[in-house]
């Protein structure tokens, strides 16, 4: 009798001169029914038992519905409640059936949301506005990603999911789309390479003999615009800028950015040739200083846009303002690491993901760019280059989050501005 809290069963009904027969509730468990089958055999008052209901699984309601057939040819629901006692014997007034102990019918609606009243679908009409897809790039509202075709597979950041092919009459059409899917826009190849050139600081080959006066560094930066100018005057290049760093005592003071045209000049003539002009331009025979320099060609694999887009053929010099500013981290993986695991997760161990939520919208950011370099063997060069059209004008919010990049002591990060482009 102490275990019987435990279970659902109805309450043992004082001693009185009426006799009850108690059948167990159906929608109870096999172990409260074996003890409300002992409860009624123990009983001093018996009744013949009716035949015990089917046991309903738990979690249903305590009435079923039967449909039975009317005479007019219709069915009907009858109710055919299926819990309470059998009241039996004696005389006088019904008492009222005791309440079951345990009610399953919830409080408040378990749904999540409210349904309203079913309604009809509409049928959409001829004059229904439906969705157009943009058709160019000046009619694109949000930010996008800009991948070339044959990159797709290896830069579409991972968890992203690819897009939905449009349905063909080959294939038929078909009714199930994948949820987030992507909507695309292709456009035409700018056919465009990137050659970055990379200068260490200069350093004296005989720093005893070094004047104290001397300054490296302005004749560092008088050398790489005048290699600048060699190539705007050839017109082998579309465009190019020369960026100096905005720190002192930096890993790279000075970077050369040029923009090729593979349709117009050969990319491998033209690294051809501007190496041989920067090892004669920084010849340290001639000016009694040597440097480190890092040419590379580059092809742009993946790009974080944001709107109005500028022509992405065009040059560097169209979209260059005096508040115009750069991000830009350079990146060395050894031969065999640029895995295509390695390359999907760029959004991370580039700092792309944190330039482009954190970085303040003080700066104008216009698109995060990443390079990486096309050489067929040796080590692979990674460049990511974020553009921001005011970011002169907050340069101490950009420049908390370059110290966040540094932290992850990931590769070498810097603030440059251009200081001459065409």
């Amino acid at each position: 009798m102490a275990d019987r809290s435990k279970h659902r069963v109805a309450p043992l009904p004082a001693p009185t001169k009426k006799g009850y027969a108690y059948v167990p509730c159906p929608r109870s468990e096999e172990v409260g029914t074996e003890l409300a089958l002992q409860l009624l055999r123990s009983t001093p008052y018996h009744h013949e038992e009716p035949a015990t209901p089917q046991k309903s699984p738990p979690g249903n309601h305590t009435t079923n519905y039967h449909i039975t057939q009317t005479s007019a040819g219709g069915f009907a629901h009858v109710k055919e409640e299926r819990c309470g006692p059998v009241l039996g014997g004696g005389t006088g007034p019904e008492p009222e059936p005791p309440q079951p102990l345990v009610t399953r019918e919830p409080s408040v609606s378990l749904l999540r949301w409210d349904r309203g009243p079913a309604t009809t679908p509409a049928v959409p009409t001829t004059d229904h506005r439906r969705r157009t897809e943009p058709v160019s790039l000046a009619t694109l509202q949000k930010d996008c990603f800009v991948i070339p075709a044959h990159a797709l597979d290896r830069f579409l950041p991972d968890g992203v999911p690819l897009p939905v092919p449009p349905p063909t009459p080959e294939k038929g059409m078909t009714t199930k789309t994948a949820q987030n899917s992507l909507s695309i826009l292709e456009i035409a190849d700018p056919k465009l390479c990137i050659l970055a050139h990379l200068m260490s600081p200069l350093e004296p080959i005989e720093p005893i003999l070094e004047s104290p006066l001397a300054k490296p560094l302005l004749r560092q930066r008088a050398a790489a615009a005048e290699l600048l100018n060699e190539v705007a005057v050839a017109n082998t290049a579309v465009g190019g800028m020369l960026l100096a760093n905005m720190e002192k005592n930096a890993e790279f003071p000075f970077i050369s950015y040029y923009v090729i045209n593979t349709t117009q000049t050969d990319p491998l003539l033209f690294y051809n040739n501007m190496r041989c002009a920067s090892l004669n331009k920084f010849d340290p025979k001639t000016i009694r200083y040597s440097a480190a320099h890092t040419l590379d060609l580059y092809s742009e694999v993946a790009m974080i846009c944001r709107p109005p887009f500028n022509d992405l053929a065009g040059g560097p010099k169209k979209s260059h303002t005096s508040t115009t500013g750069f991000i830009i981290s350079v990146y060395k993986v050894f031969e065999g690491d640029d895995g295509e695991r390695f390359e999907r997760n760029w959004l991370y161990w580039t700092g792309a993901r944190m330039l482009y939520r954190h970085l303040p919208h003080t700066v104008g950011m216009r698109k995060i760019a990443l390079h990486k370099s096309v050489a067929s063997h040796g080590d692979k060069m990674y460049l990511l280059v974020c553009e921001c059209a005011n970011l002169m004008d907050d340069l101490s919010g950009a420049a908390m989050l370059v110290t966040a990049l540094r932290a992850r002591l990931c590769g070498y990060t810097g603030l440059y501005r251009p200081i001459q482009t065409f």
